[in-house]
């Protein structure tokens, strides 16, 4: 029974634990532009990629298809492995 209960306490911490990592190293904050949206053609996004690059300010990275996306200020970058936020 103690074997049982210890299994179970162990199960439900790796569980909730697992549950909090992120899949991908940086997160990026921005706005996007859609022209077909009417009266408000601004709207937020997210992104999420392992790798990026920069030109001057502006940030870009690579789909896994090979298309690039490119991001230009303002945004906020968020590096999941230091927990540092950049904002541009």
């Amino acid at each position: 029974m103690k074997k049982l209960i210890l299994s179970l306490v162990f199960l439900i911490i790796l569980v909730t634990f697992s549950c909090n990592r992120n899949k991908y190293r940086y997160k990026i904050y921005g706005k996007i532009y859609v022209p077909t949206a009417g009266l408000h053609p601004i709207h937020d996004a997210i992104w999420y990629t392992d790798t990026i690059g920069f030109d001057g300010d502006t940030l870009y990275y690579f789909n896994s298809d090979g298309s690039k996306v490119t991001i230009r200020p303002p945004y906020t970058l968020i590096d999941n492995t230091k927990h540092q936020n950049i904002k541009k």
